[in-house]
């Protein structure tokens, strides 16, 4: 269904956004929408757009992507992404990479090149993680550096202090989880889904998140002869949780036949993650999600929902002057990790 207007929305993540930094994270979401916006009104694809705003939320020492992600317990920077386009249904994810400047990059030119036709009939990868990633990379020619040059000075604070609260209860209260993320919907209707994290706080090496995973970290689903709705989504908080429960495909189905989305995403968000199974024996679970629902009569919503003290969130359309960007916050009675806050706004394109 062809659309003259285009809509982006992102995320700088679930988790505790402290006071003090609120317009900065507000300021940074903008700045990531009107990449993602100059993109769609050069004509750009949506796929192409969320890796626009995902760079520059990769490239501010703010978020826990690319530069400033959070450090291994070895002191490393190993950064996990993923990309999926809705038009074509292919994802492209890295995991665990060292010395990329950008994971996205990386992600965006994994999901694109399996349209090649590869000899004897090899099938190529969706995802790539650890020295295979890196070698892709590198072959690709995207940007490598030293791992020094992507650790921030508040990376390096936060790990210094939290290495010696390893074994407290602080750690897991008090763990950022401001990994980043881009929704999008281009002039010709088509959506896609982005997103890229350091990963936890002190994780071990070679650990791999939701950020990297088909149907964790992002979903992608434009409309089809069979349907009349396209669904983005893309998760954060704890990536254990949000794998466990693939949450962002279960939110793009549950959403993709819902007429009315921001219910849906509540009962989505209620029943196939605080209330699911597979995270039973999970005190406190940790996650938030950002969706785009478009109808083809061109009526949209951008929502999102988070069971963490904050969310941090922007969003734009092709024809508005300025991006909006603000700080979702759970009821102060509300307790963490027990209940989902619900936001969102409506928009409509023109066709």
């Amino acid at each position: 269904m062809k659309m003259t207007d285009g809509f982006i929305a992102v995320h700088c993540g679930a988790g505790h956004h402290k006071d003090k930094f609120h317009k900065q994270y507000n300021k940074l979401s903008k700045l990531a929408c009107k990449a993602g916006t100059d993109v769609l009104k050069q004509g750009g694809s949506a796929i192409e757009a969320v890796k626009a705003a995902v760079l520059i939320l990769e490239n501010d020492p703010l978020t826990n992507a690319g530069y400033g992600s959070n450090l291994t317990t070895k002191g490393q920077v190993e950064g996990d992404a993923a990309i999926m386009d809705g038009k074509t249904l292919l994802y492209g994810g890295c995991g665990a990479v060292q010395k990329v400047k950008n994971p996205i990059e990386l992600a965006y030119d994994i999901c694109i090149k399996q349209r090649e036709v590869l000899p004897m009939g090899l099938i190529p990868p969706s995802l790539l993680v650890g020295e295979g990633g890196f070698y892709h990379a590198k072959a690709a020619g995207l940007e490598i550096v030293k791992n020094k040059q992507l650790i921030s000075h508040k990376a390096l604070r936060q790990f210094k202090k939290y290495k010696k609260l390893l074994n407290t209860a602080e750690l897991v209260e008090n763990s950022p989880l401001d990994t980043v993320g881009a929704i999008c919907v281009d002039g010709s209707g088509h959506v896609a889904s982005a997103c890229s994290s350091g990963g936890l706080l002190l994780k071990r090496p070679g650990r791999v998140g939701q950020a990297a995973l088909y149907a964790c970290g992002m979903w992608a689903d434009s409309f089809s002869p069979r349907t009349e709705t396209s669904v983005a989504v893309c998760t954060t908080g704890c990536g254990e949780h949000l794998m466990q429960t693939q949450l962002a495909k279960e939110i793009g189905i549950d959403l993709k036949s819902n007429s009315c989305p921001i219910q849906g995403l509540y009962n989505s968000m209620t029943n196939k993650f605080l209330k699911s199974r597979h995270l039973r024996n999970i005190k406190q679970k940790l996650g938030g999600a950002l969706v785009l629902h478009l109808t083809t009569e061109g009526e949209g919503a951008v929502l999102w929902g988070h069971s963490t003290e904050t969310m941090s969130v922007g969003y734009m359309k092709t024809t508005d002057v300025k991006p909006k960007a603000l700080i979702s916050q759970l009821p102060q009675e509300i307790q963490v990790g027990s209940s989902i806050n619900v936001g969102g706004t409506h928009f409509i394109l023109n066709r």
